[in-house]
């Protein structure tokens, strides 16, 4: 699915634009959006989904040495 996600990103949004996923589950749009050089903003009810999320998201930072989460 993550390529599906980034062709939706690449198509709706352009770099340094926020990306809105207000059904974050495990952060997947973030992790896409975060590589593409987009913000990220992101809500999540269930816990260990928004633990998966920040876990997925502070990996694309590191991946792209953006800096850190804020």
């Amino acid at each position: 699915q993550l390529g599906l996600i980034e062709r939706c990103i690449r198509l709706w949004s352009n770099p340094g634009e926020t990306v809105l996923s207000p059904f974050a589950g495990i952060g997947s749009e973030g992790y896409k959006s975060i590589l593409l050089g987009r913000q990220f903003i992101g809500m999540e009810l269930k816990e260990s989904y928004f633990e998966a999320t920040i876990s997925n998201l502070e990996a694309a930072i590191l991946k792209t040495k953006q800096g850190r989460l804020l």
